[in-house]
């Protein structure tokens, strides 16, 4: 006979078991998997394919020919002037990514509570809210859907080759995606925060740069960097298409079958986005351990929302 004790283990025991068998279970599996061999079908994946004596001798002559790599001075002095046009198109593209995402952030977010309600708004200020929602939306889902080549495509014919059609593809581009992040993460800051800024009095505008932006800023900073991160690694390959950086002279080597210009380009790619690891690695760590407004204590929070919301004044804007 069980006792108590043993009847509590095996209640829970039976309650951390999960679900039983479900025939849609077994069902959704098998779509899954079907769908997974269907997709490696009709992308031609062969595990024999490279294998194959004419791939195999292409490989072997793209080897041989990266050795010894091009040290020439004036072709590294080449390379370190694109690697610091590359760093400033990243650094550009991500500046100016920013100033886009913030405004369209604050459109596309969702606005949470009873002062956004239809009866707090009334009718008119609660369809163009909703207006605004759905623009800045569809202008952040159509930045993000462009890859930063075809924008760089579509910018070197607007403004022609060189660095400047590549700052504006990465800031396209990345505009679409810190503009989402950036919506979703000021959405998910405690309501309660919030509902405790909005009572002080202070206008929605006020509320998101008083409450919001301080709960979220080392995550919003973070990726932001990390953004630059990846913009760093699109620059290098944006010359593709005439849009400046190193990867122009890559492009050119390749081209010319000048292999071991590529494998020294492909080495000093891999040093600068390394560096650039390192540095954003640093900057986001000090970002992420630095105190901020959501480590303060409920009642601290809502007093230093008052005071900063008294001071540029209640209810104005």
């Amino acid at each position: 006979m069980l006792g108590t004790r043993d009847v509590r283990h095996r209640a829970r025991f039976e309650d951390v078991r999960g679900p039983g068998f479900s025939p849609l279970n077994v069902v959704l599996a098998l779509v899954l998997g079907g769908v997974i061999v269907f997709s490696f079908q009709q992308s031609r994946v062969s595990i024999f394919e490279p294998f194959d004596p004419r791939n195999v001798r292409s490989v072997t002559r793209f080897v041989s020919g990266l050795f010894p790599p091009a040290l020439a001075p004036d072709f590294l002095g080449a390379i370190g002037g694109l690697l610091l046009e590359t760093i400033w198109i990243s650094i550009a593209g991500t500046t100016l990514a920013f100033l886009l995402a913030v405004p369209l952030a604050s459109g596309a977010m969702r606005s949470r509570g009873e002062e956004s309600s239809r009866a707090s708004l009334g009718t008119v200020g609660w369809l163009i809210r909703w207006l605004g929602y759905g623009i800045s939306r569809t202008v952040l889902n159509v930045a993000r859907a462009i890859p930063e080549l075809v924008w760089a495509l579509i910018f070197v014919v607007a403004v022609g080759l060189g660095p400047f059609a590549g700052v504006l593809a990465l800031a396209a581009h990345s505009a679409g995606i810190l503009g989402k992040l950036y919506a979703e993460l000021l959405e998910s800051v405690d309501q309660r925060i919030v509902e405790s800024a909005r009572a002080t009095g202070a206008s929605e505008g006020a509320v998101t740069l008083l409450a919001r932006i301080p709960m979220a800023l080392p995550v919003l900073l973070s990726y932001t960097l990390f953004r630059w991160e990846c913009n760093m690694r699109a620059a290098t390959v944006l010359g593709f298409v005439g849009a400046g950086g190193i990867g122009t002279q890559l492009s050119i080597s390749m081209k010319l079958f000048q292999y071991n210009e590529v494998l020294t380009l492909a080495l000093a790619i891999l040093l600068l986005v390394t560096l650039v690891d390192i540095v954003g690695g640093i900057a986001r760590a000090r970002v992420l351990d630095a105190p901020t407004i959501a480590a303060c204590e409920p009642s601290q929070r809502q007093g230093v929302v008052q005071r900063v919301v008294a001071f540029f004044g209640r209810g104005d804007g």
